[in-house]
Order: structure tokens, then sequence, then C-alpha cells
């Protein structure tokens, strides 16, 4: 029975499950050609390989082809040379009909045939003239992509305050909610500049002590 196989495509999306055929061999850790049921094939890392036991039942994006090799990696990096034009490209159209976003990065998928635009905005921003430049130009499939202040900071990467590469570029798959309560119950100083991390937003790592400060709090009343 095919197992299935947890994929990393992108570091600001969730992973997705993929159908892991017997005879295709790979493990954890492993870069791998994906083809998802609509027939784009793209790349990712295999996060986790899940055998076929129990109830657990993901919704299967697709399937894994095999393990990438030489020539792959080749055709991944001239795709994302090709990066550097589509964001120039598209930030002059962004800037042409004054849209309200700033563009923030730029993925092509392995085949081609859909270039996705990752981008910041305060709202909801109409960018349906902007697409279709965008489609005549690189004639292909073009999704743009709302993504979050922290989501631009696991982009682009960087060090916190503690000396450390950024948790959500190292480990963090997911952003929990992080609160001023989180601040005052650990009497960290209402400086700004110490609890903020380089997305400006409060530091993620706030919420890793937080159920311990609250524990600590209930049994001293």
């Amino acid at each position: 029975m095919d197992r299935i196989a947890e994929i990393e495509i992108r570091k600001v999306e969730k992973n997705l499950y993929f159908r892991l055929p017997t005879e295709v061999d790979v493990k954890q850790m492993d870069f791998v050609l994906i083809q998802f049921t609509q027939g784009t094939i793209d790349y990712g890392r295999v996060y986790k390989i899940i055998e076929p036991k129990g109830i657990f039942s993901p919704i299967i994006s697709g399937k894994v082809l095999r393990k990438l090799n030489e020539k792959d990696f080749i055709i991944i990096y001239e795709n994302n040379e090709k990066k550097k034009e589509a964001f120039n490209i598209c930030l002059e159209k962004i800037k042409s009909y004054n849209l309200p976003m700033r563009l923030i990065d730029v993925d092509y998928t392995y085949d081609k045939t859909k270039i996705t635009f990752y981008y910041w905005a305060d709202g909801r921003v109409d960018f349906r003239k902007l697409v279709k430049d965008l489609s005549k130009i690189f004639n292909c499939r073009i999704e743009m992509r709302q993504i979050g202040l922290r989501d631009e900071a696991k982009i682009k990467g960087g060090y916190g305050i503690c000396g450390r590469e950024l948790c959500c570029v190292k480990f963090l798959k997911d952003f929990e909610s992080i609160t001023m309560r989180m601040v005052k119950n650990q009497k960290l100083p209402l400086d700004m500049n110490k609890i903020t991390g380089l997305c400006g937003r409060l530091l993620c790592c706030l919420s890793y002590e937080d159920e311990f400060y609250k524990k600590e709090k209930v049994e001293k009343k």
C-alpha cells in the first residue's frame, strides 16, 4: 500500500500531503519532484513520511514522482534566476497602476506553468488588470498571494535580538496569536524594541513559556 508524504513546498504555505508510491525510494528531508492532481509539476522537501496505518486520512494533493537529480537542481536554479526579472516586471506594473500593495517575493513552479507573486497589503486590492498584463507577458497562470508581515520575515530571514536565526525560518510552521497579556504575565519591560521581532509584531517566542507563567500565577493565588 502507498505511503503518504507530507511535503514542504513554500516557506509561507502549509505543508501538503502527497501519495508516495512504494516504488519511489525517498526519505525524510529529501527534495522530490511532485505532481498535483491537476497536472502541475513542482518540487518540495519531504517533511514527514506517514505509513498507511490508523485512521489518519488527509486530503491528498497529488503524488511524489521521484527524488530530485542534478538536472532538476539546474532547472530550479534557472527558475530562481528568472524570478528576478519577473519581480522587477511586476513591480513596475504595480507602480504604473498605483496599486496599494508591496511586492515581497516571486516563485515559479518547476514546470513554469504558474508564477506566484507574494505581496503585502493593508486590505483588499483589485489587481485584475495587473494579472491580465502579467499573464500576457509570461504566458502562464498567474497567482497573487497576499501574506502577512510575519510571512515576509519568514521569506527574507534574519536574526532576532537573541542572536539566533529567526524561529519562523528555522522551525515554526504556524503562527500563534501573541498578545500583550503574555508580555505582562512574564513581567517583561514594555519596550517595543525588546518585545517585537523584525516583522514588527510581538515576538513569537513569547508563547513558548506562556503556559508555565500562567500556572505559576494560578499557584501563587
